[in-house]
């Protein structure tokens, strides 16, 4: 079963919404806990070297030294002010009795965290003594880091040199710092609820009108298929979907124009191959009937036979253009003088039989790819319908611009009526005294095909046709 495009889409844009603020959120996990373990050990560091670099001096010099003295950490409170953790220090003897801090001044909470501290540095020594990194502890919902020497020496009193090794710990509780991380954490869920609720509402909302827009341009191609080109489709709230929309109805309306053309077609097909059939019927009859001689009947029939002969030749070819199948272009090289020598060789005889002169302006000796039997034949076309309304002479003229060959095929006959000058290149379009009306269109059709253009203009006298057409074919057009 084919999935919905409109599902997938808000699928996927939920997820990826999803994915990346979860991976915001676990980056900023990731980041805040580095720093937190960053700041803890710059902090123990700072405090770990100033007591290795201090003495710790009785309170009270000149009274013997006890075990309930209160000692003074020389230095010990400079910590920092950039720091985001607090530094507590522990001074045990070797007798693992709490020198300081003085549990007078503490609160049995405290008592109770500064003894689980001593006791887990009393259990794991080796590791405090084997590492010179800071050590993680837990107690009681508090998480603690840990750095601690055993060799260092207290003076007894000021005047003498005697000294009583003990132990210092240096430690912070991060725990503080933790619980802001998840207070943030919890703000950050909280967001993560909201925007998932906003990006599925308006996932929901965007394919819905997703499938409203694909529904009705859906429909309109059915209404297209179906023969329906005069609807079109109205005005659709996105860009690409009223894009789309009005290439379909550009598409209805060149399939409504390709379709009038076809019945005209048909139409005037029918209309020109009946004239000639009505006329060779008439004759025929008048043959049975003895109404005509028979040498009489049969110059007419035989010459309506070669206009039926020469229009049914012209639509075939004509259908022949339309078909890509059929219209594949042979290109090949040729220099642009004997091609248009051709031309006039070939119409040359008619142009005798009907007392015109033709002349060739300008020898043009250059290589020209084109195909030369299409092209060939659209020159003749014209040339022909040249030769019928000239009064006196027709003049072909041909140069190189740039990458194109210009070609003007003069008569001096008469205008054409301006009414007719937008139509003259229609199929079936005959103006005055035409033929079969679709001479110009094949020239047309093949000019056009070979990649060039073709306009017909009106003179002070006479009428000049001008033909453009590339001296080199592209691989597109090749391709053809």
């Amino acid at each position: 079963m084919k999935k919905s495009f409109a599902n997938r889409l808000m699928l996927n844009f939920t997820c990826v919404v999803f994915v990346g603020f979860l991976m915001i959120y676990f980056l900023f996990n990731v980041l805040i806990d580095n720093h937190i373990r960053a700041e803890a050990e710059a902090a123990l560091s700072h405090e770990f070297t100033i007591v290795n670099e201090t003495e710790l001096i009785p309170t009270l010099p000149f009274f013997p030294f006890n075990d309930t003295l209160n000692f003074q950490i020389g230095l010990n409170r400079l910590q920092s002010s950039r720091s985001i953790v607090n530094v507590h220090t522990i001074v045990i003897d070797q007798n693992d009795v709490i020198l300081y801090p003085d549990p007078q001044h503490l609160s049995p909470i405290e008592i109770d965290r500064i003894k689980a501290l001593a006791t887990f540095w009393n259990e794991h020594q080796s590791l405090f003594e084997a590492s010179e990194d800071m050590i993680m502890t837990a107690h009681e919902g508090h998480t603690f880091y840990m750095r601690a020497t055993s060799h260092y020496l207290i003076h007894r009193h000021v005047f003498f040199f005697e000294s009583t090794p003990v132990s210092v710990l240096i430690y912070t509780d991060i725990t503080p710092a933790m619980n802001l991380k998840n207070s943030m954490n919890h703000v950050l869920l909280a967001l993560l609820a909201i925007l998932g609720t906003l990006t599925l509402g308006i996932s929901f909302l965007l394919s819905t009108r997703f499938k409203q827009a694909i529904k009705r341009l859906s429909v309109h191609a059915q209404t297209i298929g179906q023969g329906h080109f005069d609807q079109k489709i109205k005005r659709l709230r996105y860009l690409e979907f009223e894009q789309l929309g009005n290439s379909m109805n550009t598409m209805a309306d060149m399939l409504n124009t390709y379709e009038t053309n076809q019945k005209q077609f048909f139409q005037n097909a029918s209309h020109e191959l009946r004239t000639p059939l009505m006329s060779i019927q008439g004759y025929a009859e008048g043959i049975q009937l003895g109404v005509f001689e028979n040498d009489e009947a049969t110059d007419v029939i035989l010459e309506e036979s070669h206009k039926m002969t020469e229009l049914i030749n012209d639509i075939l070819y004509l259908s022949k253009l339309n078909t890509a199948e059929d219209f594949q272009m042979a290109f090949r090289t040729i220099t642009v003088d004997a091609l248009m020598k051709r031309c006039i060789k070939r119409v040359n005889i008619l142009a005798e039989k009907e007392n015109k002169q033709l002349f060739l302006d300008t020898s043009l000796e250059i290589d020209f790819e084109t195909d030369a039997d299409k092209l060939e034949r659209a020159i003749i076309n014209i040339l022909s319908n040249a030769i019928r309304y000239a009064q006196a002479e027709i003049r072909l003229n041909c140069k190189a611009e740039a990458d194109f060959l210009c070609m003007t095929i003069f008569n001096d006959g008469p205008a054409i009526d301006e009414k007719d000058l937008p139509y003259l290149f229609d199929r079936f379009y005959k103006g005055r005294s035409g033929n079969t009306g679709l001479g110009l269109a094949i020239t047309k059709d093949i000019i056009i095909g070979l990649g060039g253009q073709i306009e017909a203009k009106n003179l002070e006298k006479g009428v000049v046709f001008k033909l453009q057409l590339p001296l080199k074919q592209s691989l597109n057009d090749r391709l053809k």
